[in-house]
């Protein structure tokens, strides 16, 4: 008989991976999404060999205890017990509030240490975004909850502060207007809107009915605003003119809007990262500097909105600044330049070098292309990344956004004619100075050096990334390389998707595991390109029914996007479009669409369960 005392426990970590899952292969136990959550497994060891493991997904005060497997014949031996134990005591150091499984024929197992039949309808929304609730186990598991301490309501008294004054962040303003909540929105810019402001000269590609949030338009309308034609394509500068300013001078809302208002850091009040316990009861603190003075705001919830237009990506392939990058400052523009207007003087008659492969870099060339025929010696030259031009040709007369489709395609003739130079598979390393000039080094994609001389000037459109710094004192589940939401990052990964759209989503993606904090607008897709406006403000409205405590219009989607008729399909360089994202044919945005990970209660009975003595099935 083997003795628990000559077993140990211990953390499990991502090397352990194929033990565990040999041990949820052996009890017939599913192993959907175990591994993403590794960090919180333990597991039993004799030696160097795995004989049980238990795990728990985490999200925030909430935990799904799945995994409790143990390896064949070594059953009934108290391996179960002390490793559902062990799980129990950590979730209470963790101040976890309540735990859940589903099980089919373990329940009077669980039974004994507490846990409760409830009705799967009335699990936590967090959990349901779960691999098992969304399939993972069977439809007549049974749920079972076990109150570790009672969580606190959130202080209905303090404000929700909402980060940035941009479309997205007053979409979540006029969100929480009409439910009646208290805000405070805080605007770095000495205006809302300034970061469309910084492109206003550009001309956007989706019309006006994906540009003007329904509630915003709601609050308006009785003011004797008439909302811009539906199907005309405004600047960036007239959706601040036309919609952000005059809702921003609302009377409730223009005395809970601060401009100027620059947020530096996000807490927990009195509590740092690390610290669990009583952490869902302390109010978020939100420091700020206004007018050269810092301050600190108390709220109940934190939207940020703040975006990711001030942190543009480099020149340099890496990631990093290529070298001399920095020394060539006054030489390069991040962005997306007034070309035509305030900044012609500085590329009329110039070389310039665009590198990028997105809609902004095609903005620019186009620009500059325009200029050239105005002021003869402007030249321009192009620089991509990528071989494959396929997503940044978009897919023309296929796109339902047909600004969108013409942009690329006006792109391609510019490129076809021969009206600039264009260096395709150019990874950029160093930056130079050459006499007036610059020289632009780099790798071809055959890792052959590449040398460009004679650049006067360079426009870097290359993207943006968040700014994690201010959340840094948060608990945030990001995906690990693009910096979105965990939930979004297999959906927007530009490594395999070049689709413009995401499926509509709403609070469970947006959120973290701090309670109460959400992500949204373009910095809930970390560095992932495209981003619609319409997007963010679905994403407003369902986060703040969310905090509102309504949780039916949070968990409905009531968006449909237009697709952009191209995806990444195979290695062609420019193959024709495929069809991944769906048909090219557009759904009124009015259309509500249920998106695929949702899927409705299960109903059933569970099955009989096994003697009591054993931890086996428990599903997941």
């Amino acid at each position: 008989m083997l003795l628990t005392s000559s077993v140990s426990l211990r953390q499990a970590g991502a090397s352990d991976w194929a033990a565990i899952e040999g041990l949820l292969l052996a009890n017939k136990l599913p192993t959907e999404g175990a591994r993403a959550h590794l960090s919180t497994y333990l597991l039993a060891t004799r030696g160097d060999e795995v004989v049980g493991c238990a795990g728990a997904e985490i999200y925030g005060t909430v935990a799904l205890v799945r995994s409790v497997a143990i390896a064949p014949g070594l059953q009934k031996q108290g391996l179960g017990r002390l490793l559902v134990e062990r799980l129990l005591h950590e979730a209470r150091a963790r101040d976890i509030a309540a735990l859940y499984l589903l099980t089919v024929t373990a329940p009077e197992y669980f039974a004994q240490y507490g846990f409760k039949r409830m009705q799967i309808a009335d699990a936590p929304q967090a959990l349901k975004a779960s691999a098992e609730f969304q399939g993972a186990c069977p439809a007549c598991a049974a749920l079972m909850t076990l109150t570790l301490r009672e969580a606190p309501a959130a202080d209905a008294t303090l404000p929700v502060a909402v980060l940035g004054a941009g479309p997205v962040g007053l979409a979540a303003v006029a969100q929480l207007v009409e439910r009646g909540l208290p805000f405070v929105a805080l605007e770095a810019g000495n205006q809302v809107g300034a970061n469309l402001r910084d492109y206003g000269h550009v001309q956007l590609f989706s019309p006006w009915q994906f540009n003007i949030d329904p509630a915003m338009a709601r609050l308006l309308g009785p003011t004797g605003w008439t909302a811009p034609p539906a199907g005309e394509l405004p600047r960036a500068d007239e959706v601040v003119e036309r919609v952000l300013q005059p809702f921003a001078a609302l009377p409730q809302v223009a005395e809970s809007v601060q401009t100027g208002a620059r947020v530096v850091a996000v807490s927990r009040e009195g509590l740092d990262k690390v610290k669990s316990a009583g952490r869902d009861q302390a109010a978020f603190l939100v420091r700020y500097e206004k007018d050269g003075t810092l301050r600190e705001l108390r709220a109940r919830a934190v939207i940020d909105a703040t975006g990711t237009w001030n942190q543009p990506n480099f020149v340099g392939a890496n990631g990093l600044p290529a070298i001399g990058e920095a020394e060539a400052r006054d030489r390069v523009f991040y962005g997306i330049p007034d070309v035509a207007g305030a900044l012609r003087h500085r590329y009329a008659g110039k070389r310039t070098l665009v590198v990028g492969a997105g809609h902004s870099a095609a903005n620019a060339l186009l620009a500059l292309a325009e200029l050239a025929k105005q002021a003869p010696d402007t030249r321009l030259a192009w620089a991509v990344r990528s071989p494959a031009l396929q997503r940044v040709f978009g897919g023309g007369a296929a796109d339902a956004l047909p600004a969108r489709g013409a942009l690329g395609a006006s792109l391609r003739r510019l490129r076809d004619a021969g009206a600039l130079e264009f260096f395709g598979g150019l990874r950029i390393t160093h930056i130079e100075r050459a006499g007036d000039h610059l020289r632009v080094l780099g790798l071809d994609g055959r890792q052959q050096p590449v040398a460009i001389e004679g650049i006067d000037e360079i426009i870097c459109a290359t993207g943006q990334r968040p700014d994690l710094r201010i959340t840094s004192e948060l608990r945030l589940k990001l995906d690990p390389w693009l910096e979105s939401t965990e939930a979004l990052g297999p959906l927007i990964d530009p490594n395999l998707h070049s689709c413009g759209t995401v499926r509509p989503h709403g609070h469970k993606e947006l959120a973290h595991p701090e309670p109460g904090f959400y992500t949204l607008g373009v910095k809930s897709y970390g560095r992932a390109p495209t981003f619609l406006m319409a997007t963010g403000f679905e994403q407003a409205r369902s986060v703040v029914a969310a905090i509102a405590g309504d949780l039916v219009a949070a968990d409905r989607v009531e968006l449909a996007l237009p697709q952009t008729g191209v995806c990444s399909a195979g290695p062609s360089l420019e193959a024709p479009a495929s069809s991944c994202c769906g048909p090219a044919t557009h759904t009124p945005a009015a259309t509500v669409a249920t998106p695929l990970r949702d899927r409705g209660p299960r109903s059933g009975s569970p099955a009989p369960a096994p003697l009591a003595t054993q931890p086996a099935r428990c599903c997941g």
